[in-house]
């Protein structure tokens, strides 16, 4: 059963809510509160802060009934994912929340960090010793992971990090952070990973996070995260993903025209520089990807389906 239901509190659903003192909902700024939690707080995953951000808007909502309620909710979800490029890790959480608002849902303060010390806890192991470790991007998950790792097996283990031309700020600061943990770490540029895994051999295993693990078990993440898993599976290194159950999403695709929303890589131009996507995304297919590393332990990409059934009832809403 996935975090956001182990959490839940098991009630019935009544047809009145307690009424809540505030301003009417047209007045809360759902777009406006969803940026001030991810800016307040680097940890929170997108997923998690529209959650949130809901959770907020209930706290204004001066309505008396659960339909009334769930109006307002649906209304302010659609408001907010009309307001980023990327929508679809907002989608999981409005989704979640919207599934489980009848029986009053309730995350306890702490219970996503519980999910991410879970995904450590299931994952650390396979970090084995003399191991190299390749990984991409920022994920709260796999730094986790790996700072657990360090914990039982200090120095005995390294990571190689492929470096984002352009976030340089945070790349530096996730090899900050990894080698302040006692973890040996060799940055390179995502043009040297074939060279890495083909001609050196040194890598181990291959763990990314993931902003979305979609309904086959495929994952939408940082743009770079498809191309190292196709090199990976060409290398025969395992492809590890880590994440929260938080992440799932009933959304289903099939390649990378039909990410869900508009995004468009190419710019072309005859003069000036060619403009640059803020956050851009791919698309891995679950093909690429071994196993699946949840609190719930380590999953198989088809997981993914029986977990959607299990909180939704069906595939498609």
């Amino acid at each position: 059963m996935a975090t956001a239901e182990a959490s839940a509190q098991e009630q019935a659903p009544t047809t009145d809510l307690p009424i809540r003192s505030g301003s009417d909902s047209t007045d809360f700024d759902i777009v406006a509160t969803y940026h001030s939690l991810l800016k307040s707080d680097p940890d929170l995953t997108k997923p998690v802060a529209a959650i949130n951000a809901l959770i907020a808007l209930l706290n204004t909502v001066p309505s008396t009934t659960v339909y009334e309620t769930l109006d307002i909710i649906k209304a302010h979800s659609e408001r907010l994912k009309a307001s980023v490029e990327n929508p679809i890790p907002l989608a999981a959480g409005t989704d979640l929340f919207n599934q489980y608002i009848m029986s009053s849902l309730k995350q306890q303060d702490g219970s996503f960090d519980a999910a991410r010390n879970g995904v450590a806890e299931a994952g650390w192991r396979y970090v084995s010793e003399g191991s190299t470790v390749l990984t991409h991007g920022a994920s709260r998950s796999v730094t986790g992971l790996l700072a657990r790792a360090a914990r039982s097996r200090p120095g005995k283990f390294k990571v190689v990090y492929v470096r984002d031309e352009w976030r340089p700020k945070e790349s530096d600061r996730v090899v900050g952070e990894l080698r302040q943990l006692g973890i040996p770490t060799a940055e390179i540029d995502l043009a040297s990973v074939a060279h890495v895994m083909a001609s050196l051999r040194k890598v181990s295993m291959v763990i990314v996070g993931a902003e979305v693990v979609t309904q086959s078990g495929g994952i939408i993440s940082r743009m770079g995260s498809y191309q190292i898993a196709k090199l990976a599976k060409s290398s025969n290194i395992p492809f590890y993903v880590a994440g929260e159950t938080h992440k799932f999403s009933r959304i289903f695709l099939h390649d990378q025209n039909k990410l869900g929303f508009k995004q468009s890589v190419l710019d072309f131009k005859l003069e000036g520089s060619s403009s640059h996507l803020e956050n851009p995304v791919d698309f891995t297919p679950p093909d690429l990807i071994s196993q699946l590393i949840t609190e719930n332990g380590v999953k198989l990409p088809s997981y993914v389906v029986e977990q959607i059934l299990d909180i939704y009832g069906s595939l498609n809403g």
